[in-house]
Parts: structure tokens; sequence; C-alpha cells
């Protein structure tokens, strides 16, 4: 498996289907889990099963998070050390009560013991078979849950990127999400899909970096967006492994983007759509600064600015002419309306075809007025958690 372009035709793509967690999202909680809307299950579902369907038309492979994880849990070792992992990151300190909950879920089946993990374990489900009283058992109404549930699983893009033939996983930002991306090295470790596949970094990455900031430009180039979600020092971190030590890529490009919430990630407003080709939301094309880092002296990443982004592109990509296509038509309404409806956040399956929500009317019209073939979803349920196609779908596998 390897992706050395962000728009290689796709062959294997790593999707989570929604499940119980979006029914644990509750209004006191939005915030927290980083949703501002609670997504009507159901639906959600049935736009998800479509988006699938279409990668499969498509070409691809489709995997799934829950599928692998059931497989690999079949062995008891390793269904104990998933509980285990789970149970270190609960705020609980109560040895009883940790003991309690590992022994419910580890006779659980693999295919109930993934579910109950991602969805959230709520404290009413063992309350019956403890001996006596703790604090939590009475403060139902403040917090339910002794693991948090996970409604952002189906945003696998954040947790990991095929970086050529190695896999980077993601250092996540807010806390809600950061026992997302033990699922991803579980199936990296003990999976056979994972059997021939390095890992990037074994160590953490300094927090954050996320799969939403990350585009494969070409087997020299990485763009890493710097954003709410990415920071300045995981990217310095990465750089200087990737340029200096590993000599993976040649250098890396750095978007800086307003830090916004509706701006969450680079791809959020800049994607890679053709071999020469991207999409960008208006709003922020005065609003952004390009870096460029190379290795230096000693070892060392060199930082460079003054760069504009069409000037970086056409350098990165060895082209004298790359085109930014605006989405909504560059209008101001249109486009800010259509990107809050993740308008860039387009996925592309083969150069110059892309998925995208057909809501986005406008942009649609305009990308295929510039040449693109592009492939309507309905996501209206699955785009209330802020996030569209490209954000739903982690590529194991591109051809060059």
């Amino acid at each position: 498996m390897q992706v050395w372009s962000d728009v290689g035709k796709l062959k294997k793509v790593l999707l989570h289907r929604p499940g119980q967690e979006l029914e644990n999202l509750t209004p006191r909680y939005l915030e927290d889990l980083l949703f501002d809307e609670i997504p009507w299950l159901a639906q959600a579902q049935k736009e998800h099963d479509g988006f699938a369907q279409v990668l499969r038309e498509s070409g691809a492979v489709v995997y799934y998070v829950t599928n692998l994880l059931t497989d690999i849990a079949g062995d008891s070792e390793i269904k104990s050390e998933m509980i285990k992992k789970h149970l270190k990151a609960s705020p609980l300190i109560e040895s009883d009560v940790l003991d309690y909950i590992y022994s419910y879920l580890n006779e659980k089946n693999p295919e109930q013991l993934i579910a109950t993990i991602i969805a959230g374990f709520p404290k009413k489900e063992i309350q019956h078979l403890k001996k006596y009283r703790t604090l939590s058992d009475l403060t139902l109404d403040s917090y339910p849950f002794y693991l948090a549930p996970l409604p952002n699983m189906y945003f696998t893009r954040d947790h990991g990127a095929m970086i050529g033939h190695k896999l980077q996983v993601s250092s996540m930002f807010n806390p809600a999400r950061r026992l997302e991306t033990t699922f991803l090295r579980f199936i990296h470790k003990y999976h056979p899909l994972f059997k021939n596949v390095e890992l990037s970094f074994h160590e953490e990455i300094p927090y954050g970096i996320e799969g939403g900031d990350i585009l494969v430009l070409n087997s020299e180039t990485l763009v890493i967006g710097l954003s709410e979600r990415t920071t300045e020092e995981a990217i310095e971190w990465v750089a200087q492994k990737y340029l200096v030590e590993n000599e993976l890529v040649k250098q890396v490009v750095v978007i800086q983007i307003p830090s916004r919430r509706a701006y969450m990630h680079l791809d959020t407003v800049f994607t890679m759509i053709d071999n020469d080709k991207f999409l960008m939301y208006p709003g922020i094309k005065d609003l952004i600064k390009v870096y460029w880092l190379e290795r230096g002296k000693d070892n060392r990443v060199l930082a460079s600015n003054g760069y504009s982004l069409h000037g970086a592109l056409c350098k990165a990509l060895n082209q004298g002419m790359v085109e930014i296509i605006y989405s909504g038509t560059n209008d101001e309404i249109t486009a800010a309306r259509e990107q809050w409806g993740d308008s860039t956040n387009a996925l592309a399956v083969k150069p110059g075809k892309v998925i995208c929500y057909e809501r986005n009317e406008v942009t649609n019209k305009t990308l295929r007025h510039h040449g693109l073939e592009v492939i309507e979803i309905d996501g209206s349920e699955l785009v209330r958690g802020r996030g569209g196609p490209r954000c739903m779908s982690m590529p194991l596998d591109r051809e060059g």
C-alpha cells in the first residue's frame, strides 16, 4: 500500500460507518465533542452507505475500521490489551470500578466490544453489578459515561495518513478525539492488512497534527496546513523527520490558514482535485501565508517565506502553471454558505474525478465548467459533523 499523490486513482480506502456514538450525543456535550448539531443516525448511515457504494463503483476496495478491529479482537490477548488501553484513558481512578468494567467488557464478543467502546460506555450499564456505590454512581445527571462516545470516528481522514509507503498516525489536538488514533495503532500492529506497512514514527508526535491538514502532492512534496488543529511544533517535528532523518520527501509546503472553527483543517478550504488543479475557498485567499521547508545545513530544516500559493505549487509540481478554482464562483455569500457545507472538501478518486456533496450546487457546477468530473452524494446529515467526502475517507492505496 502506498500514497504518492492526493489524486492518484484510489485503490483502497478506510471508512467508519456512523453508529450508536451519534445517538449518545446530547446538547450539553456538543461543544466538548466538537459538534454543532446532532445528526440523525438512520439518515447519516444511509448517506454513508451511498458514499461507500460510490467509492466501490469507482474501483476502490472499502475497508471498515470496525470490521478490522473485530478481526483482531478475536484474539483474547489483543482484546484484553484493547480494553485496558481505553480504561487507562478513562477519568476513573476507583480500581474496583475499573475491574467491574473490564470484566463486563471482556465478556462481550468482539463485535459488541468494538461497538461499545466507540459508542461510549454509560455508567448505568454496570450499576446493578457493583457491590457498593461510588460517587460516579450518583452523578449520572452531570456526566453519564465511564467511557465517552467517539462521534467523530467517521472522519477517518484525521486518524492518520499514508505518506508514500509509510503510515503516519496522527496526534490529535483535542482531547475528545485522542482515543480515535488508538484504533488505527491496533489495526496497524495486529491486522494482516498492514503486515508490510511501516510506521513513519513509533513515538508520539507532539500535539497536534491531523490528517485533514496533510496533502501528498507528489513523491517529493508534502503539503501541511498550519491550522486550528495542527501546530507549529508538530510541523517542525515532522519536517525534521521527513526532510533530514528519513529523507522521505524533499520539501514541505506549509499553508497557514486562519485558526477558526469554520476552517478547522486545511482540507476544509483547500484540496487537490487534479494533477494541476486545486479547489479553494475564496474567503481565505488574502489571509493565508505560505512557507517552504527543506533540508538545510548541519542536519537542520531550513524555513523560508515570501512564496505565493500559486508560486509554491508550481515549484513543487515542477510546472509552469497550476489552476486554483474558487468555490462558489468566487461569490462571497455563495462561497461562504457552501464552504460551511464542505464544498471544498472534495475527494479525488482519480485525476480530475471528485466526490462532492450534492448540496453545493454552485461549486459543483463551477468544477464541471473547469473540466472536472463530479460525482454527487447526499450528505445532509453527515455534514452536521462538519466534514465532507475527503474528511470521511482515509486512502490506504493509490496509483502513483
